[in-house]
């Protein structure tokens, strides 16, 4: 189990972005926003790219691309580039695989300062490319996780009236999934990076849950965008062990 909480392109202060191309009403910072609606448009789908200057070298093993519209198509593609300075091409670079909700790779760690996202999508019916989020960090890997006796719930926003004769009256809302979980006795090494975590996100912050870690071929568990709900209770096993629960639930 992984979660990734910590997305380096947020600092404000020091990231800077150069785009290839950009639309006036949906610009670049839109990626900094935490809601995937307020989403970040090309005003191309061929040769388009974002450059992101972190400001200082920073250690990165993953990276994602939540909430976009890249085709499935197999001319299109998306290449992450690294450097120590603004030159290309990289001295690494990595492809990202296409998935319709999250594009996500994890690798082996790599510290630099500048890194390149390169877009091709000549198939794109959209006539732009849309981003509501670009992710670049490293994650929490939760060990022992919880595999089984987790819960996931299929939840609803639809509003419901029902007359005096059972008549329907609704207006369609959303879905999302929440997740309920009950963790073994864990060292105090992984609580502590455990609160970590919690300390930065609290219930505010969206982060990014993969319940198991790599795999892309169950929907029901796909890597989720979600927050952390409620509090996070510890109890002593003894020796310094600790059980606990969480609960996430997806946001949008």
């Amino acid at each position: 189990m992984r979660i990734l909480y910590d997305n380096f392109i947020d600092d404000l202060e020091s990231t800077a972005f150069t785009v290839a191309s950009q639309n006036a009403n949906y610009p670049i910072t839109n990626a900094q926003d935490q809601r995937l609606t307020t989403e970040y448009r090309t005003e191309g789908i061929t040769g388009q790219s974002i450059i992101i200057n972190l400001g200082s070298a920073m250690a990165i093993n993953s990276v994602a691309i939540l909430s976009h519209n890249i085709s499935s198509a197999s001319t299109a593609s998306v290449i992450l580039e690294a450097n120590s300075s603004n030159s290309w091409p990289g001295a690494t670079s990595q492809t990202i695989t296409w998935n319709r909700d999250t594009m996500l790779k994890f690798f082996t760690a790599e510290t630099y300062q500048y890194w390149k996202f390169s877009f091709e999508d000549p198939d794109n019916t959209d006539g732009y490319l849309s981003f509501g989020r670009i992710w670049l960090g490293d994650y929490l890997q939760i060990d022992p996780s919880c595999l089984v006796g987790f819960k996931v719930v299929k939840k609803n926003s639809d509003n419901i009236n029902m007359g005096k004769h059972r008549q329907i009256f609704a207006t369609p809302g959303t879905t999302w999934r929440r997740f309920e979980m009950s963790f073994p006795k864990t060292a105090h090494t992984t609580i502590a990076e455990i609160e970590d975590m919690y300390d930065i996100v609290g219930n505010h912050s969206p982060v990014i849950f993969c319940k198991f870690d790599t795999v892309r071929t169950y929907q029901i568990i796909e890597p989720c965008y979600c927050v952390i709900d409620g509090e996070i209770g510890f109890t002593h096993e003894g020796r310094q062990y600790y059980s606990y629960s969480l609960n996430l639930e997806e946001v949008k």
